[in-house]
């Protein structure tokens, strides 16, 4: 759900006698932790094409609709003449689009690089042919060989047979089971990181606004049709843009590819954009006024959940599968 929106539609309901000092302060934490993530939103993807030199695991669907959603909410913002930081971030999500965009078209027409499986293939094949040559070796020996070289061979093949199984179940350990390490830096420091520059970001535009004589008030106004029309048109895009992602996740019974940050910064961003509307206030007609901008956002965080079910069971299948190869 596009933070812009949220602007829009508080041009139109914006009664402060129903709040407090708390409440306002909240929800201007929350919403300014939610910009925080909306900013950084799609550099892990970008990030994580870029290292696999590969975009296979992100749906072309997911993409486009994303990014209809954004120009429909970048055209809202600029019919509605918002402010202007907020037309600034609604053309940061389509030049982040249309990076990641670029990144898909790039990576989607080189040849996928086969390095990595072609090395264990090829010390999978030195590996039988040493084991071939040790056993032809044996055929050219006499029938009554001396009982201690035949124990030793033996010995030797199977410390060598149980050193291959051993290297490989540490690798693939490390593949689908990071270390606490990586877990810390991967994940639990950006989140903190973005969490902080929420926090950050909200006393900084809380001090300029101390500083900042205040207008007089405003008659409510509604919104025009057209703007409105285009944030519910986003809010649409923004809902439908996970199921192509879904449905591709289902069908290849695998997430390689994506970034697990991603979708984390996603609702984090959902979580908190939907709590700095509810916590200004909580009263029927309010509430009922940012209707079609809660359920975009709760949803989005819906969907991100059956994203995040789909990397526990694909991580676990693929886990175990190739724990069955080895053994």
């Amino acid at each position: 759900m596009s933070y812009t929106n949220f602007i829009a539609a508080a041009g139109a309901s914006n009664n402060a006698t129903l709040t407090t000092p708390l409440r306002e302060t909240l929800a201007g934490i929350s919403s300014s932790t939610s910009l925080a993530c909306w900013i950084v939103l799609l550099l892990p993807q970008l990030i994580e094409q870029w290292k696999l030199k590969s975009s296979e695991g992100l749906s072309a669907g997911f993409i486009l609709i994303w990014f209809i959603g954004d120009l429909a909410n970048l055209s809202g913002a600029l019919w509605a003449g918002l402010l202007p930081g907020v037309i600034l971030l609604a053309v940061w999500f389509c030049i982040a689009d249309g990076m990641l965009i670029s990144s898909y078209l790039y990576y989607s027409r080189k040849p996928a690089h086969k390095h990595h499986h072609h090395h264990h293939h090829h010390n999978d094949a030195t590996a039988a042919a040493e084991e071939g040559r040790v056993e032809t070796g044996n055929e050219n020996q006499p029938l009554l060989a001396d009982a201690t070289t035949g124990s030793a061979t033996t010995g030797t093949k199977r410390k060598s047979s149980s050193r291959r199984k051993s290297q490989r179940r540490d690798s693939l350990a490390s593949l689908v089971a990071p270390e606490a390490t990586n877990i810390w830096t991967s994940y639990v420091l950006p989140l903190a990181f973005v969490l902080l520059a929420g926090f950050v970001g909200y006393l900084f535009s809380s001090h300029s606004a101390s500083n900042v004589p205040e207008k007089p008030p405003v008659a409510d106004e509604p919104m025009k049709a057209g703007p409105e029309i285009l944030g519910y048109l986003s809010a649409v895009l923004y809902l439908g843009a996970r199921l192509p992602q879904i449905y591709q996740n289902h069908k290849k019974r695998s997430v390689h590819g994506l970034s697990l940050l991603f979708f984390l910064f996603s609702v984090f961003g959902n979580v908190t954009y939907a709590g700095g509307i509810l916590l200004y206030r909580n009263d029927i007609d309010y509430v009922w006024h940012y209707l079609p901008w809660l359920l975009g956002s709760l949803g989005t965080v819906f969907e991100d959940m059956v994203i995040f079910l789909q990397f526990y069971v694909y991580s676990r299948h693929n886990s175990q599968h190739g724990s069955a190869i080895i053994d």
